[in-house]
């Protein structure tokens, strides 16, 4: 079953990088749309702030940065794909991608709070004074799937330590034999 799948997942994991930017970048263009990602990032349900232009750039950029990390890290898994297209997964460069997706990971699952209280100042540094905030909200119901991406980001990037280690043992065993 995965032989079927396996040429399509190298193109799509590239595509859905692609499509996270993209799709971030358009809904912060319109007042309307890009109240959706602005309430998501900074974890304001009901707090009042403003969506005018410098606003929407600011909080552009900040959830560009973020996803970003995440692409990088679909784009290595793509990498990851295409080596095992071509039956080359036993390469260090395979143990590379693997890292570099397992790092991106981590790193995303880290930078969240960071993420939300960046967004609420962008949000609301327009506010007049006394209506500022700085929001951290650690919901209960994303606690629990940050923390497995984050135990995925450190398992795979052990895994990679492990994948990367094997090919010099495999390297050095094969110059001896």
């Amino acid at each position: 079953m995965f032989i079927f799948f396996s040429p399509f997942l190298a193109p799509f994991s590239q595509l859905v990088a692609i499509s996270f930017l993209l799709v971030n970048a358009a809904l912060w263009i319109d007042p309307e749309f890009a109240e959706f990602p602005a309430r998501a990032y900074s974890g304001m349900v009901e707090t009042e702030f403003n969506l005018n232009q410098n606003n929407r750039i600011f909080g552009a950029v900040i959830s560009s940065i973020h996803l970003m990390i995440l692409s990088y890290g679909l784009w290595s898994v793509a990498k990851i794909f295409n080596r095992l297209n071509t039956g080359k997964w036993y390469l260090p460069e395979f143990g590379q991608c693997l890292r570099r997706f397992g790092l991106s990971l981590v790193l995303f699952t880290l930078m969240i709070p960071v993420v939300q209280v960046l967004m609420s100042l962008a949000l609301t540094y327009n506010n007049e004074v006394g209506e500022r905030m700085i929001q951290l909200d650690l919901d209960a119901s994303t606690a629990p799937i940050a923390f497995v991406l984050f135990l995925i980001g450190i398992l795979l990037s052990l895994m990679s330590a492990v994948l990367v280690r094997a090919g010099e043992v495999a390297e050095e065993y094969e110059k001896i034999v």
